[in-house]
């Protein structure tokens, strides 16, 4: 033994949290040529939890995960498996404990797919033994877990890259390792197979297991793991619980893109939109502009979405709970006024919403529906001197007041009407863009 086993990092959530670390590593530099590849990666797994490596192609993952299983040999750092130094370890003794699905799988020649997965068994067997009725059933068990029993007699190489994929994650199961390392297990199956490998691995993982997986879909990353590794340039960014790492500030350094993090409404698993950090070349004409949406009932999510992508500050009007725009709101960040479920707009709420109005520079009006309880919203607008509105269909057809609703638009004075939110954004874009001086325009004539 050479060094002493690091303690694991103290954010592992609730699975195998009191359980002794089944991997960790410690200072791990891996280069070639003099560039760093992974430097000074530290990382513990414990038994019973499944963690996740996440971050940008090229930031080291892979490099990670053959440095730790011993395919790789490290520069700097150490590896310890099961408490043991990897560096003492033969191959033999290492595949007894960890088995390792590769992102490419290699060639097979004629072999079938079921002689593969028996290639798990052999660690385990002596050195002139033949493969018995309980290698094979063993190996059977690992087929039926993915899903490949139907291929038993078929060659590798008749397999879509999918199956293969399944067929080499059976074998590595039949190795019954106690660490499994995953290398983008999911990047050649399906959305069906994608989800029953990684139920899968969680399933295994509760039984005791400790999985580490390279997962480039940050979603899947968050539902099926405890913890989360994001990777940068070979170091890590970030490390512990999904809400803890798949922050905005952390998702923008490691990727270069604006997201919008929110918990799935059907799973409570983290997931996220991305926002394009730029799809105009003269986005700072928008800096510091600030545009407030009065929408409802779904109509404004969108023109939020592309406003917020376009670079402008944005508000909101009264939106109250359990509508699809205020959910909108919530899940990017816009600032509005809250009002209770189809309780109307009380004096409150409308002082706080004519503040909004006031401080912003344009005015946009959605296609939403009025009602009694949101009219003070259309009120709201009136003497408004920079409205836009959004209008493909005859007001009329969305007043649900009895005339009042109609009589205040039609007191309204807009500027421009757009056909949907593009547009409007695009005739924001004009009415806030700076005017060019004398200067400017004669740089560009060439004079």
């Amino acid at each position: 033994m050479t060094g002493q086993c690091p303690a694991p990092a103290r954010d592992s959530r609730s699975a195998g949290k009191d359980s002794p670390l089944a991997l960790a590593a410690r200072d791990l530099v891996y280069q070639i040529d003099g560039t760093r590849i992974i430097d000074g990666v530290a990382i513990g797994a414990r038994r019973g939890e499944f963690i996740g490596l996440i971050g940008p192609n090229g930031a080291g993952k892979t490099t990670l995960l053959k440095t730790v299983s011993g395919l790789l040999k490290q520069q700097e750092g150490a590896v310890w498996l099961e408490g043991t130094d990897l560096g003492e370890m033969s191959a033999g003794d290492i595949a007894k404990v960890l088995a390792m699905l590769p992102q490419l799988t290699p060639y097979t020649f004629g072999f079938t797919a079921l002689e593969v997965v028996m290639m798990g068994r052999y660690p385990h067997m002596g050195r002139f033994q033949v493969e018995g009725a309980a290698e094979r059933r063993l190996a059977i068990e690992a087929m039926r877990l993915t899903e490949t029993d139907a291929f038993v007699e078929r060659t590798v190489a008749s397999l879509s890259g999918g199956e293969r994929q399944r067929v080499f994650l059976a074998r590595a199961l039949a190795q019954q390792p106690k660490v499994l390392l995953l290398d983008e297990p999911t990047a050649n199956l399906d959305v069906q197979y994608q989800l029953k490998a990684l139920d899968l691995v969680r399933s295994l993982v509760s039984e005791g297991m400790t999985a580490i997986a390279a997962i480039h879909d940050l979603p899947l990353a968050a539902r099926y793991c405890h913890r989360l590794v994001l990777m940068s340039k070979g170091r890590v960014l970030a490390e512990g619980t999904p809400e803890t790492v798949l922050t905005p500030q952390n998702i923008e350094e490691a990727f270069g893109v604006r997201a919008v993090v929110y918990p799935d409404p059907l799973t409570g698993a983290l997931t996220l939109s991305l926002v394009p950090t730029s799809r105009d070349p003269d986005e700072a004409t928008a800096r510091g502009v600030r545009v407030h949406v009065v929408c409802g009932g779904g109509t404004g999510g969108r023109l939020m979405y592309e406003l917020l992508r376009a670079g402008f500050e944005v508000t909101a009007g009264v939106l109250g709970a359990g509508d699809a725009d205020r959910r909108a709101a919530d899940i990017l960040g816009v600032e509005y006024v809250p009002a209770p479920a189809f309780g109307g707009i009380d004096d409150h709420a409308h002082a706080v919403h004519l503040g909004l109005l006031d401080a912003a520079e344009v005015v946009v009006l959605c296609e939403t529906p009025f009602g009694a309880n949101n009219l003070r919203n259309l009120e709201a607008l009136r003497g408004r001197s920079r409205l836009l509105t959004i209008q493909t269909r005859p007001f009329a057809e969305r007043d649900y007041t009895g005339g009042e609703a109609q009589r205040m638009f039609d007191g309204l004075a807009p500027i421009a009407r757009c056909a949907g939110p593009e547009e409007a954004v695009a005739a924001i874009g004009e009415m806030t863009r700076p005017a060019k001086s004398n200067r400017e325009k004669a740089s560009e004539k060439g004079t």
